[in-house]
């Protein structure tokens, strides 16, 4: 199911797995929280033994106005 990044990180945080699946690397859901905020869109899959999530719209950084 698609979920926009809010609506991604409060399903992420209610879920009771462990560990989690983000584009096919295991991690803990507070890693997966924080790879959310790299996308606008996420598509996530809850199956019994795993939480599946994969970005569909990354946020694009336009390099120009970022602090150096």
């Amino acid at each position: 199911m698609e979920f926009s990044t809010p609506k991604a990180i409060h399903q992420i945080k209610s879920s009771h797995h462990k560990t989690m699946l983000v584009d096919g690397q295991k991690c803990c859901p507070l890693i997966a929280m924080t790879i959310a905020l790299n996308y606008h869109k996420l598509d996530i899959t809850e199956t019994a033994s795993c939480m599946t999530i994969k970005g569909v719209v990354p946020v694009v950084r336009n390099e120009k106005y970022q602090l150096k």
